[in-house]
């Protein structure tokens, strides 16, 4: 499986996708309100066959 921390959550889901890996999604909210901005994965985790992506929102 590939490594996709700080990659751009798009890219991130159709890379793992295309490995034939099960994704689930969860949001990391700033301490701080952000306009929102590029979504970038933050944690990766795999665990029983499924990649557990956490995303946030980041400055464009």
């Amino acid at each position: 499986m590939t490594n996709v921390l700080c990659w751009p959550l798009d890219e991130a889901l159709a890379r793992l996708k295309a490995e034939g890996v099960q994704v689930e999604l969860c949001e990391a909210k700033p301490r701080k309100e952000r306009p929102a901005g590029q979504r970038r994965v933050v944690r990766q985790v795999e665990q029983e066959g499924v990649c557990r992506l956490t995303w946030s929102n980041f400055k464009a």
